[in-house]
């Protein structure tokens, strides 16, 4: 019954009714077979990098990340890529970063628990510098994107109080992973034309309100 539905339109049938406290069981599951064959290789790929795995272990992750995305995952979901603050992010891609950081996590407890505990912790071995230098790089990485994520939703805060219309296109466009004018337009009841004016200018005036977030930052 869901075959005609694009993965947007099928996951949006889930928000909606899990939103109205209706079962999401029968939409959500034929969306996550759609996606078995993605996950599979995400898992392939991460058992590769860590030199263990089974097809066994495949099947119970995914298994995991499904739960983990009904539990959690559709609560969190916003539209919007991590990596890039502004630009829409896709359901599929979201449930495979779910995948990856559940792949991730149950290997690097197996390698723990299979690393050998140190005797005395005073002889423990130190880092060595090049691994403290990528530590902190990561972390400060990890750092700059939250910045950059909580600047763009405070500017975006902005956009829908000072220019509701244009907040509207963007969150469609953007954060809804509307990619096309004409259903842009259509959703919203205007012309193809104000949908990519709508756009446009929500992007100068984000533009503008990153630019006076950072530099109040600045100042602070």
């Amino acid at each position: 019954m869901f075959d005609d539905l694009t993965d947007d339109e099928l996951f949006a049938e889930v928000l909606q009714r899990r939103a109205s406290g209706g079962a999401v069981g029968e939409p959500l599951g034929a969306l996550c077979d759609r996606w078995v064959r993605p996950a599979r290789y995400v898992i392939s790929k991460i058992q590769a990098s860590y030199g263990r795995g089974s097809p066994a272990d495949a099947e119970e992750l995914y298994q995991d990340a499904v739960g983990k995305l009904l539990v959690r995952g559709l609560d969190q979901f916003r539209g919007v890529s991590e990596q890039m603050p502004g630009r829409s992010a896709s359901p599929k891609t979201f449930f495979l970063r779910i995948v990856k950081h559940v792949a991730i996590d149950f290997y690097r407890r197996q390698r723990e628990d299979l690393a050998p505990a140190a005797t005395d912790p005073d002889n423990a071995p130190e880092e060595s510098p090049a691994e403290v230098s990528r530590a902190v790089e990561s972390s400060r990485r990890r750092e700059e994107r939250t910045e950059a994520q909580e600047l763009y939703w405070r500017a975006y805060e902005r956009l829908q109080q000072e220019h509701p219309k244009e907040a509207g296109a963007w969150d469609l466009y953007h954060h809804q992973d509307v990619e096309d004018h004409e259903e842009c337009a259509r959703r919203l009841s205007i012309s193809v034309v104000n949908s990519y004016k709508r756009v446009s200018r929500a992007q100068a005036y984000l533009r503008l309100y990153l630019l006076d977030l950072q530099q109040e930052g600045e100042r602070e």
